[in-house]
């Protein structure tokens, strides 16, 4: 069984300060890429599109899927046994398009999980805006699979569908506060939550019973 206290999902800071970029050519930004199920060739450009002109250590982009990390980081994933993962050659523009002299990488994430399975979840009451709504609550894989590794992904559901949510260890998250490494957010799958109208989540009936008897006692 895994230890959902111990497994992360990594998220965008979404603040305004950091340095954010942008890849002109949106062949060289689809997730394919990013999941490792793609290759791209030769070096892929990202300019400032917003934010401050200050680099993290982590760089997103407009472009939604692409996660860029430093040297710093990639030496820190060496040092400290990191698995999971592999990269792909970048380029940091500035807003004037001049080429900034730091390495960072594009991050390619190997390691791999099965696809949500919603029926795990509990169902609990949460905000949406001023409102309080039904949401399921904790984010479990089918069959409780995952690989082993400290970066991984969901493997494509029954469907053949993808998704981008990003998955580490505790490990990973220790080694990034020791570091005070910043622009990143980790959340512990046991404090995950969506809101099942937003989402069109799907339901068991044990499910759709325990939303009743919520929404009738709030």
């Amino acid at each position: 069984m895994i230890d959902y206290n111990k497994i992360f999902e990594i998220s965008d800071w979404l603040s305004n300060r950091p340095f954010r970029g942008e890849i002109a050519k949106y062949a060289l930004a689809e997730p394919e890429i990013s999941r490792g199920e793609k290759d791209v060739k030769g070096i892929v450009t990202i300019k400032h599109a917003m934010g401050g002109k200050t680099l993290y250590d982590i760089i997103w982009t407009t472009n939604a899927y692409p996660l860029v990390v430093s040297e710093r980081i990639i030496d820190l994933f060496k040092s400290n046994g990191i698995t999971g993962w592999k990269t792909y050659k970048v380029q940091i523009r500035s807003k004037k398009n001049e080429l900034i002299d730091q390495k960072y990488f594009g991050l390619i994430i190997t390691g791999r999980c099965g696809y949500r399975d919603y029926s795990k979840s509990s169902i609990v009451l949460d905000k949406i805006g001023i409102y309080i709504e039904p949401h399921i609550k904790g984010f479990y894989f089918d069959k409780d699979y995952w690989d082993g590794s400290d970066l991984f992904m969901s493997n494509p559901d029954q469907n053949g569908d993808t998704t981008m949510y990003r998955f580490c260890t505790q490990k990973v998250v220790d080694l990034f506060e020791k570091e005070k490494i910043k622009n990143i957010l980790f959340e512990n799958l046991n404090d995950s939550t969506l809101a099942i109208e937003l989402y069109d989540v799907p339901l068991t009936a044990k499910q759709k019973s325990e939303m009743k008897i919520l929404k009738a006692s709030s």
